[in-house]
């Protein structure tokens, strides 16, 4: 008899072990999942909760098709090295205002009210000077909260 609890505690052990282990990990990849997606970009008192885009296949994508985007939302590509990137609107359907950000998190430049691309070719934007980071908002926002080329940002 005390061999049979002996070994069923041990059974219960090992299967609260596992179970544990289990939850813990799916809690870490949720965690770090929802960090990497999701973050905030500050312009002076204004902050945006924005997507991140750090992979090419999010970067391709972009805000394509979407429909809505709120007030305080916008979607942050982040590049592996600072360059001249090149943005166009084919399949966007919101108009943005464009901006490009260096490694210092400096604006370096700014598009504003970029509409929809209806037919090829469609116009390419991009920024004369090297940015590592490209925020896309609604249009009109840069002016509404009078952000400006040489403004520092905040990433968090």
């Amino acid at each position: 008899m005390v061999k049979y609890l002996k070994i069923g505690y041990q059974k219960i052990l090992i299967i609260s072990f596992i179970v544990l282990s289990i939850l813990f990990l799916l809690s870490f990849l949720f965690h770090n999942n929802n960090n990497n997606s999701t973050n905030k970009v500050c312009f002076k008192e204004k902050c945006f909760k924005v997507e991140i885009a750090n992979n090419e296949m999010k970067r391709s994508q972009g805000l394509m098709f979407r429909q809505i985007l709120s007030e305080n939302e916008g979607m942050l590509f982040v590049f592996p090295k600072e360059d001249n990137y090149n943005f166009w609107m084919k399949n966007t359907l919101i108009p943005l205002d464009i901006i490009w950000i260096s490694k210092n998190e400096e604006i370096v430049f700014i598009e504003k009210n970029v509409l929809s691309c209806k037919e090829d070719p469609c116009q390419i934007y991009t920024s004369p000077k090297k940015a590592l980071y490209v925020l896309e908002i609604n249009s009109g926002q840069t002016e509404e909260i009078g952000i400006n080329i040489g403004d520092k940002i905040m990433i968090s």
